[in-house]
């Protein structure tokens, strides 16, 4: 108890220099910058993996999505790695409305400080290479997932000089908008615009999002079988007429989904203007939820609009 209590002193503590990077990123021409990190190393990466989320809030679901990749799949992936979680200023679906986005940074290292202990404390225990790993945080002003890579890789001076390959962890729903055609309405055909994505061999984690009773928005997206199917017919050319080549295929990997993936930040903010806070304990890393009820970020407004900006 008292740890949190000084972490969360902290953290007070550091909202006016989160403010200012904010401020000073949205202000610049900079397209991505890294605004803090947790676990700090000069390592450079050869594999980014790259958590991108509103975070609004973080919930266990992003802990399950970070931890599954950084278990699983760092045997077939090259080391060293490095974290980045990841923030747009700019949503391709939602216009910025007014708010917090400096409460979004402050949850964001708060999220970051629970992972990585996570890590150092799991059992059985890690590789150094993972339970050590550096998890930055970062700002981008780009909405897609390909000009989010282009940016990280593009920025200058250099955040990640070793160029390193990108590995995008998402849910079977950004699966569904990363592959729309409406999204890039600039290129012809539409999702030729991924080439220059699956040119650089970054690559796609996908976790499938199960049907779940208590969150009626999983329901939108079919059987695990039927996502299965999605990306099986990507592979077979079902989406080559919009510009989507076969190949591009094989840079995506979907995965079963682990306890926790379903959880929405929906369902957290809820339960926090409810004031259900044996919920969001549940639903939330133990710092998140420590925060989210001492700033009471979500007391009047559930739907997070507070949040935006």
């Amino acid at each position: 108890m008292a740890d949190m209590t000084w972490r969360i002193a902290s953290l007070r503590a550091l909202l006016p220099d989160l403010e200012s990077a904010l401020h000073s990123f949205t202000s610049s021409a900079a397209k991505f910058r890294v605004v803090r990190t947790v676990n700090s190393t000069t390592t450079q990466p050869k594999t980014l993996y790259i958590l991108d989320s509103s975070f609004n809030p973080p919930s266990i679901a992003h802990l399950t999505l970070a931890t599954s990749a950084l278990k699983q799949s760092v045997a077939s992936e090259q080391s060293p790695y490095r974290l980045l979680l990841l923030f747009s200023t700019h949503n391709a679906d939602k216009a910025p409305s007014p708010a917090s986005f400096v409460q979004r940074l402050a949850l964001m290292t708060m999220f970051a400080e629970d992972l990585s202990q996570s890590l150092k404390t799991a059992e059985p225990p890690l590789s150094p290479d993972v339970s050590t790993i550096s998890i930055d945080i970062g700002l981008t002003k780009e909405p897609y997932y390909s000009d989010k890579s282009a940016a990280i890789a593009n920025a200058t001076p250099p955040v990640y000089p070793s160029k390193p390959i990108h590995v995008h962890l998402v849910g079977y729903d950004t699966l569904i908008r990363f592959c729309n055609p409406k999204y890039y309405p600039k290129h012809h055909p539409p999702l030729s615009a991924l080439k220059p994505f699956f040119d650089a061999n970054h690559k796609l984690r996908v976790t499938q999002r199960p049907a779940d009773a208590s969150d009626e928005s999983s329901n939108d997206f079919g059987t695990t079988e039927e996502q299965a199917r999605y990306l099986h017919d990507l592979k077979l050319g079902k989406q080559e007429e919009a510009g989507f080549a076969p190949t591009w295929g094989n840079n995506i990997e979907m995965v079963q989904a682990e306890e926790g993936v379903g959880v929405s930040s929906t369902r957290v903010r809820k339960a926090a203007k409810e004031g259900q806070w044996e919920t969001v304990d549940q639903l939330c890393t133990k710092s998140v939820a420590a925060w989210i009820k001492d700033q009471a970020l979500y007391s009047e407004d559930a739907s997070g609009k507070k949040m935006m900006s």
